[in-house]
């Protein structure tokens, strides 16, 4: 798939933090496919090509604000193209790990349901953390810091079952926006457990 001609001075308004609307949509109806095309040839498909195509894109902009395109240097072609592998070679690095935590839960899962008499200590662990779950879900629901986007993202994704991709749908802004929002609100849940469940731990608890 031969990618089409991008003036050069497309590029330099997209390097522009204060680039129009119209150029940035002008980018992506001639670049999308390709992106998305490339991405399949390496093996994406589903919600990973979705996402990992709108990564490419918030990526690509990032690049051209930090460093403008020299295409005295090279074809723009290969330029994006190093973009388009990394975030392929990302998005199966990440799939990898969450495959390998399914693992392991699953694994734990099984264990518990074929021990017959669980310790007390067992018991009492599992409880804790599901109430620290619960503790952790209300503080950062109630941090008046969220903005909307963050807000919506908890409600629908986190304390709800919605993907990221198909609230951005909804919503109107970039999946990637939305998943990686997602990502750093679990982290932020799971921070907040792990201190909870050490403080509870602690001998001046």
């Amino acid at each position: 798939m031969k990618p089409p001609d991008t003036p050069c001075t497309l590029l330099r308004d997209l390097a522009d933090p204060e680039a129009k609307e119209a150029q940035w949509s002008r980018f992506v109806s001639l670049y999308e496919p390709l992106i998305r095309a490339w991405l399949a040839l390496r093996g994406l498909a589903g919600d990973a090509l979705e996402e990992s195509t709108q990564d490419v894109l918030v990526r690509l902009v990032r690049a051209l604000r930090n460093s403008p395109f020299d295409a005295a240097r090279a074809r723009f072609r290969t330029y994006l193209g190093c973009i388009v592998d990394c975030v392929a070679r990302d998005r199966f690095r990440h799939d990898a790990a969450e495959r390998r935590h399914r693992a392991d839960l699953d694994a734990h899962a099984i264990d518990a349901l074929t021990d017959p008499a669980p310790s007390v200590a067992e018991r009492l662990d599992l409880q804790l953390r599901l109430a620290a779950y619960e503790v952790a879900l209300g503080v950062i629901r109630r941090d008046p810091a969220l903005n909307d986007l963050q807000r919506a993202v908890f409600d629908a994704c986190i304390l709800g079952e919605e993907r990221p991709v198909d609230l951005a749908r909804r919503l109107g802004c970039l999946a990637n926006t939305a998943v990686q929002t997602r990502r750093r609100l679990l982290a932020r849940v799971r921070a907040h457990v792990d201190a909870l469940i050490e403080g509870s731990q602690s001998p001046e608890a």
